[in-house]
């Protein structure tokens, strides 16, 4: 009697494994493979484009790349440097710096899809110099202070200074002269 339930039991369970085979196979069949190459210019967004009259001029604009904000400390940040350092903006941080050795996901991410505001370039190498981020109210977020600190500590680790100004604040050309020639020259020794 034992064995026989010991027996049912081993049927059961083997046809409940064969169930549940059975329905993934039928779910990875209807599911579209994520693998397949799709025809190059044919995806926007996260739909693809069904025909080429979808990809007709208008369905993507031009965005501007710097605020107001960023537009007029740019031009302060030109007039400080003169034609001592190239000014790059908006740079992806993986343009940057790149890891040597596992991150912990934090600075991961951070590194892989984060950027800076300003990047001061040698004119002569294309080194990074100096980082200089712009902080708006939207850094007073614990969330943006949790990425502001995350993209310090890369900076740290790159060895390249991140000087961060705020938004609304008088933009002197002289003191951000200042600042940034006591950057550099710390670094330099």
């Amino acid at each position: 009697m034992m064995g026989m339930q010991t027996a049912g039991v081993v049927i059961i369970g083997i046809s409940l494994l064969m169930l549940i085979g059975l329905v993934l196979i039928v779910l990875s069949l209807q599911r579209p493979r994520s693998f397949q190459r799709k025809p190059a210019g044919t995806t926007i967004g996260w739909m693809p484009a069904e025909t080429e009259e979808d990809l007709d001029v208008g369905r993507i604009r031009p965005l501007r790349l710097l605020s107001e904000s960023e537009a007029a400390f740019y031009w302060t940040l030109k007039k400080a440097i003169g034609e001592r350092w190239v000014i790059a903006v908006k740079v992806p941080l993986a343009q940057i710096m790149k890891r040597r050795r596992h991150l912990p996901r934090g600075l991961y991410q951070m590194l892989e899809y984060g950027h800076v505001d300003f990047l001061l370039l040698h004119p002569r190498s294309w080194e990074p110099v100096i980082a200089i981020e712009l902080d708006d109210t939207s850094h007073l977020t614990s969330v943006r202070r949790d990425r502001d600190r995350r993209k310090d500590e890369l900076f740290r680790i790159a060895g390249i200074p991140l000087l961060r100004w705020q938004v609304g604040q008088n933009w002197s050309v002289e003191e951000i002269a200042q600042k940034l020639w006591q950057t550099a020259a710390s670094r330099e020794n």
